[in-house]
């Protein structure tokens, strides 16, 4: 479910127990101009499989404009998050979209991951709770989907973060036992524009 990663790479949520600024002392914010990048590494646990099914790659996080994921191996993916919607492209050419104007499921999410990436948690308390414990530089929070949140609480059970100034790892547990962990490792800020390639993933426009 490469886009629950997504969104909990946008960042937490907080609600009003603990308050707002608790979590915002913990959970990094960025804004507009400034891009979060890194490289994580995915393990898929899927019943019926003796091994984990891994992937590692790397990410671009950059507020009003969107995410990119990048997939190195098994398989060369781009997955892009606008508010256009949800584009992937495999091996290069073969190119899938999901308009977010025909899916307002997708446009909701969208809204939010963008608002969560500024530090504007509440706007996703209708969806989840939230149980934090920790300091800035030891930090573990559980979001838990609430029963009004449609398919979120459909599919998953729970998404647990932990971190230490920034997201480490988070882990994906879903209704029907299967479950993902993700690690988040060099990541780094930057205020530099978005090198080309990128600048044309995020500003694409298409129907």
């Amino acid at each position: 479910m490469r886009a629950a990663i997504i969104f909990a790479l946008a960042g937490a949520l907080a609600l009003s127990s603990p308050s707002h600024a608790d979590v915002t002392a913990v959970c990094p914010t960025l804004t507009p101009g400034v891009t979060l990048h890194g490289r994580y590494i995915q393990e898929q646990h899927l019943k019926g499989l003796t091994a984990p099914l891994k992937t590692e790659g790397d990410f671009v996080v950059a507020p009003n404009l969107g995410i990119i994921w990048r997939s190195e191996q098994p398989v060369r993916s781009v997955t892009v998050i606008t508010a256009a919607g949800m584009e992937r492209i495999v091996n290069g050419n073969d190119i899938h979209r999901l308009a977010s104007a025909k899916i307002p499921a997708f446009a909701h999410m969208y809204e939010l991951l963008d608002r969560a990436m500024m530090g504007d948690w509440s706007a996703m308390q209708k969806d989840f709770t939230l149980e934090y414990t920790g300091t800035r530089r030891a930090w573990r929070i559980i979001l838990t989907p609430l029963r009004s949140a449609g398919p979120l609480a459909a599919r998953l059970t729970s998404i647990v973060m932990t971190g230490d100034g920034r997201i480490d790892t988070v882990d994906i547990n879903r209704t029907n036992g299967d479950f993902e962990h993700v690690a988040f490792v060099n990541q780094v800020v930057s205020r530099a524009p978005l090198d080309g390639p990128d600048a044309h993933l995020l500003h694409d426009k298409w129907e």
